[in-house]
């Protein structure tokens, strides 16, 4: 029988007593409860990480309510509101540096760019021949392996091109 189990025979059994008036088996049940958790507020580890993740509330310089998306780009950008930013950037238009921050910020966004492909064409060029595995033949165990080859020397030649390209590109920023 199938779900049939010892219980289900022992509560079959005292609905059968009770039905003949008889008084059914005295069980004694035991509970247990496992370790209690603390009561009160919890905070998780990951409460850290997502409160900056999140855009605040209100601004940490001025204490305004952000709500435009204008204030979550900022946040992201640079970890105030937008009012703050648009201030930040009129002292700096004031003052006459406002040029100079944003080729220094140009300068920097390129130098990131540049370190990131020269990241990928290192793993390009470290990179092994492709291999596939394919199951091709219908008695469902055999299989194909399928190799391509690529010239290595090649490969390391154009990358170390584009390395040596890139790195004049950085010095020059630089």
């Amino acid at each position: 029988m199938a779900g049939y189990s010892k219980e289900a025979k022992k509560q079959n059994d005292a609905l059968q007593s009770i039905l003949e008036g008889g008084a059914p088996e005295k069980t004694i049940q035991v509970g247990y409860e496992g370790k209690k958790q603390p009561s009160g507020d919890q905070i998780s580890p990951l409460s850290d990480v997502m409160k900056k993740a999140r855009m605040p509330w209100f601004c940490p310089k001025c204490d305004k309510i952000m709500k435009s998306r204008h204030d979550n780009k900022m946040w992201m950008s640079y970890g105030h509101c937008f009012n703050c930013q648009i201030e930040f950037q009129n002292k700096l238009a004031v003052d006459g540096k406002l040029d100079k921050w944003k080729a220094d910020k140009d300068k920097k966004n390129k130098l990131a760019w540049i370190k990131e492909q020269k990241e990928s064409i290192k793993e390009f060029k470290n990179q092994k021949s492709p291999e596939f595995h394919q199951q091709f033949r219908p008695d469902g165990y055999s299989i194909d392996k399928e190799k391509w080859d690529i010239d290595k020397t090649a490969i390391i030649e154009k990358a170390d091109e584009a390395l040596e390209y890139l790195q004049s590109l950085e010095d020059s920023l630089k």
